[in-house]
């Protein structure tokens, strides 16, 4: 067997196994997390700080200004949706353009597009892993690297892609109302579903 041949059939390996567990080098607390179903139900989001975006265009997205951490409910908007991804999880690259068309439908209309926001966590990724995945899937809105794979644990996150729904008030409030731990193939339906479960309709 060729080398070349050798290097695809590894790589066709580690993309079947991240399927599967898809946080490829994450801490032992990760694997040891207990995988949340689809939930609807609503609690105080638990709290967590990210970096203010260097991007002016990002930090005028979320309503933020200055320099330092944020947390999600800092952002000015009614709901963000987080979407826990990795760079190395393949269904996030092949669910990444369904991503891309909730941001858009969001932003042709005039009811949402100032209400809802959307940030995505690269959970277990560096900063430069995150960057890349924005860049190669042309992620639309802000990303952010959770090396350690802190905030997926913090959130009850195992396995991507994860999306959480939550309310914010632009002041530090911040309630999950959603969570679904896989992808969804409808993205106006997901929007609706946002909308329904959130009260925002």
């Amino acid at each position: 067997m060729s080398i070349k041949k050798l290097i695809v059939l590894v790589c066709a390996a580690a993309a079947l196994y991240a399927c599967f567990q898809l946080f490829p080098g994450g801490t032992a607390a990760l694997a040891q997390t207990t995988q949340l179903d689809y939930s609807d139900r609503r609690m105080p989001l638990p709290a967590f700080e990210l970096p203010i975006p260097q991007d002016r265009a990002e930090r005028e997205y979320l309503g933020l200004s200055d320099k330092g951490t944020f947390k999600v409910g800092d952002i000015k908007s009614q709901i963000v949706i987080i979407e826990i991804f990795s760079f190395y999880c393949p269904i996030c690259q092949v669910h990444a353009p369904l991503v891309h068309e909730v941001y858009e439908k969001i932003k042709a209309r005039a009811d949402l597009k100032e209400k809802i926001r959307m940030i995505g966590i690269a959970a277990t990724n560096t900063a430069f892993e995150a960057r890349s995945f924005k860049e190669t899937y042309n992620i639309p809105f802000p990303v952010f690297s959770d090396e350690e794979g802190e905030i997926a644990l913090l959130l009850g996150v195992k396995y991507t892609p994860t999306f959480i729904g939550v309310k914010v008030d632009g002041k530090g409030g911040q309630e999950q109302f959603y969570f679904l731990p896989k992808v969804f193939t409808n993205p106006t339906r997901f929007i609706e579903d946002i909308m329904k479960t959130s009260g925002l309709e």
